[in-house]
């Protein structure tokens, strides 16, 4: 397929990329954008590939085919100590609409979205609350994702381990791989920090949050 030269708009797409780390990989030949809890990348750059590493977070990776565009947030709900019913769902709202809304800025056709889901592990988070937060993300983001029409294409969700996720969001291609025991740690203590920055942080409709 050949696709028309990038526009202004789509070349300032990176503008807005959010708790995003770039780096070219040699070995691949490709530019790397990782993301971390909080972060939201859109791109439509075929040497682009954004990366992730999940535990009990989720990762909505949403994408045009027919545009060549796609991106990727990573997102975690608060637990269930705090007032679930305003603060988790504004949040987890606000996470997806800023993904939607970004690709939706560009391509204008909602009907074309399609999304993959990663993540939402039942890992030993000690300083939460609920331990399961992970179930708690994965249920918030598959009846988000019906509630919009948005059909899904594949997950790969749950059980007890971490993801590292690979996502080519010009073509929708996606890739996961299990991470071990040895990484956990530092997963599991980055999501126990945004905990405590949701719990001093008030959301007032906006998605400024990250």
């Amino acid at each position: 397929m050949i696709r028309a030269p990038r526009s202004p708009q789509r070349r300032s797409l990176e503008r807005h990329d959010i708790a995003a780390n770039r780096y070219h990989d040699h070995r691949l030949g490709a530019e790397m954008v990782n993301i971390v809890v909080g972060g939201c990348v859109v791109s439509d750059d075929p040497n682009v590939i954004i990366t992730t590493t999940l535990g009990s977070c989720v990762a909505a990776c949403i994408y045009d085919e027919a545009e060549g565009i796609g991106g990727m947030n990573h997102f975690l709900l608060p637990d269930a100590g705090l007032d679930t019913l305003s603060l988790s769902s504004r949040y987890g709202s606000a996470a997806m609409e800023q993904l939607i809304n970004r690709l939706l800025a560009v391509t204008g056709r909602r009907d074309r979205l399609r999304a993959k889901i990663f993540g939402g592990a039942n890992v030993n988070l000690n300083t939460l609350r609920s331990s399961h937060i992970g179930e708690r993300n994965v249920e918030f983001v598959m009846d988000y994702l019906a509630t919009e029409g948005i059909p899904t294409m594949s997950w790969d969700v749950g059980g007890v381990s971490a993801r590292a996720v690979r996502f080519f969001p010009a073509t929708g291609r996606s890739q996961r791989r299990l991470i071990g025991s040895e990484t956990l740690h530092d997963i599991t203590r980055s999501e126990n920090s945004f905990i405590e920055r949701l719990r001093s942080t008030e959301i007032e409709g906006e998605v400024e949050l990250f």
